[in-house]
């Protein structure tokens, strides 16, 4: 008797991803009979089973990408007629929508800050209601300020 696979072969695990990064969903993927459930895959991604969650997340991103260049020939179609205006920018939206979500990087309208250093602390400043009077004479000498009367 031959079922849904519930172990995540090394084979399994590549034509997901291949499919993620197509552009296709987790749920059309596992679709297929030959496919694991959705969630076998998805506790395979929390549990990083075998590394899987870094490669999942990897074809996630070039999934992102695949939407993008749909964009990209939706909008042309919809200059040659062959898509209506109104029903374009709802596809429009959604992939959009997924793009940026799954590449937010790139595709995101928001600018996301790095406030992290190349393994240097970022300096939160000093509390001085915590320092002794000779410790704090210490800083402001080492920074060029005069000794306080």
């Amino acid at each position: 008797m031959s079922g849904r696979p519930t172990v995540m072969t090394e084979e399994v695990r590549e034509e997901i991803c291949q499919n993620l990064a197509a552009g296709n969903s987790l749920r059309s993927i596992c679709a297929d009979e030959s496919m694991p459930v959705v969630s076998t895959v998805l506790l395979a991604v929390v549990q990083d089973r075998d590394g899987f969650s870094e490669q999942y997340m990897q074809a996630r991103t070039a999934g992102g990408f695949s939407h993008a260049d749909r964009i990209i020939d939706t909008v042309d179609r919809v200059a040659t007629g062959e898509f209506e205006p109104q029903a374009a920018r709802a596809m429009l939206d959604g992939l959009k929508w997924a793009a940026e979500r799954m590449a937010p990087k790139s595709h995101s309208s928001r600018q996301e800050v790095d406030h992290t250093t190349a393994g240097e602390k970022i300096n939160q400043g000093i509390d001085a209601s915590k320092m002794s009077t000779s410790a704090l004479k210490e800083l402001m000498q080492a920074r060029g300020n005069p000794d306080p009367k």
